[in-house]
């Protein structure tokens, strides 16, 4: 196992610390801030899609479960991020 920085090192550190808290201390704000992009996104899913949509970046959620909730049975949405703190309160939503 190489001990060398990777690229995304730095990045993972930020988002799993201060800048993840942050972010899930402003969430109410910041969803309210992206909802007209949130709205944009979930409204570019078919109504009852029932494919699958991969949410990168997800964040705290709010993109995913809009998303999520344009799905019909069998449809299924994951979301991902390099935040654990982030990830969580996303599964908690």
């Amino acid at each position: 196992m190489s001990t060398e920085p990777q690229p995304n090192d730095e990045q993972a550190a930020l988002w799993n610390g201060t800048a993840g808290q942050a972010w899930i201390n402003a969430q109410t704000m910041l969803d309210a801030l992206f909802l007209p992009l949130e709205q944009q996104l979930a409204a570019s899913i078919p109504a009852g899609f029932t494919g699958r949509v991969l949410d990168i970046g997800c964040g705290t959620g709010s993109t995913t479960l809009a998303a999520a909730r344009r799905l019909g049975p069998g449809g299924e949405c994951v979301g991902v991020d390099i935040s654990e703190p982030m990830t969580t309160c996303a599964q908690a939503r």
